[in-house]
């Protein structure tokens, strides 16, 4: 199970993926990125009990067996944190089913690794080997439900919301992990059968010497994912701070143009902020609209000589937008319109 990348590379990898769950868990915090934050912590950690250097420091103090069931039993909560993300975005919930699946599958895992005996060999070396094929049919099938689970409350979503498009990535996030981990954990549970027969070919033996490469390379990929909600957070500090701006302008010019076109206002104290925001710029479109006011040249002193009665303009007729407001609302204050 261990990785057998360049050095600079394992570890490279394993600082990077680290470095996006402790970014996330700090600047990410809506709930069901949370559960995705989680996922990527499972896969991070695995991933870190295969690194080399760490590998080989635990194998030293403790047995290879408890590493590896250390990171079996990893890859099944990862499996369910996934079904667990799935849920979440489908508005579909059942954490405590996934709970007691987790708790179940690992307790099995952990009894026969302890049943097997004989430390020094690998489980599938272990007789009988029956209890090898065991051992990863539990592990294979936990996973593999897991992430049917997900993929059939994902597509049953989507079947039921067309319009829910936000469901296409956490579809997309199933399928990669089903590929990575499924399929994997299904070609462990073949490797243990074909032990058991006494005939190991040279594609088994290779796939499970890769086996913990090809996971480096899926912890990188998952944490590469994960970054573009840090990136998309950080580079959008700035924006955010300008939409605060724009929220504290919008306020001023939404006052002084209904108190001109009062008939225009609704009650707004149900809404939340971003309702409320948008409503604001509703009606502060709607008063240029009636008022017939040009939002590149308006100011103060035209809104107050403009007539009490909504014009015949309509807002068909009109290309004002939410921009134009925005832009307006970022001016309103200063002097020259004032003047």
């Amino acid at each position: 199970m261990r990785n057998h990348l360049p050095l600079a590379l394992d570890l490279g990898i394993l600082i990077f993926a680290w470095i996006v769950v402790i970014s996330r868990f700090c600047l990410v915090r809506n709930r069901h990125a949370r559960i995705v934050t989680v996922l990527i912590l499972c896969f991070t950690a695995v991933d870190t009990l295969k690194a080399g250097p760490i590998n080989d420091a635990l194998t030293f103090y403790l047995d290879a067996r408890t590493v590896r069931l250390a990171a079996h039993v990893l890859c099944v909560v990862a499996a369910a944190v996934a079904a667990w993300a799935a849920a979440s975005a489908a508005k579909r919930l059942r954490p405590a089913r996934l709970s007691s699946g987790v708790v179940a599958a690992s307790a099995g895992l952990i009894a026969l690794d302890g049943l097997a005996g004989q430390r020094d060999h690998v489980i599938e070396a272990v007789h009988p080997q029956g209890i090898a094929v065991a051992y990863f049919t539990i592990y294979a099938g936990s996973i593999v439900v897991f992430e049917a689970y997900a993929a059939t409350v994902l597509a049953a979503a989507i079947r039921t919301d067309r319009p829910n498009r936000g469901l296409l990535a956490p579809s997309a996030t199933v399928v990669a992990l089903f590929l990575a981990t499924g399929l994997n954990a299904l070609t462990l549970l073949w490797y243990a059968i074909r032990a058991a027969t006494g005939d190991i070919g040279p594609a088994e033996q290779f796939q499970r010497n890769s086996n913990g490469n090809l996971f480096a390379y899926f912890t990188l990929v998952v944490a590469l994912v994960g970054a573009t909600a840090v990136i998309r957070r950080t580079s959008g500090e700035s924006a955010v701070n300008r939409s605060s701006v724009n929220v504290t302008e919008l306020q001023v010019l939404w006052g002084d143009l209904t108190d001109a076109a009062p008939h225009v206002k609704l009650d707004m104290k149900d809404l939340d902020p971003d309702a409320r925001t948008v409503r604001m710029i509703t009606e502060c479109i709607d008063t240029l609209y009636d008022l017939g006011l040009d939002p590149a040249t308006v100011t103060i002193t035209d809104l107050h000589s403009s007539p009490s009665a909504p014009s015949l303009k309509t807002l068909t007729d009109s290309r004002v937008t939410a921009t134009d407001v925005i832009n307006l609302a970022r001016r309103w204050d200063s002097q020259s319109l004032r003047d």
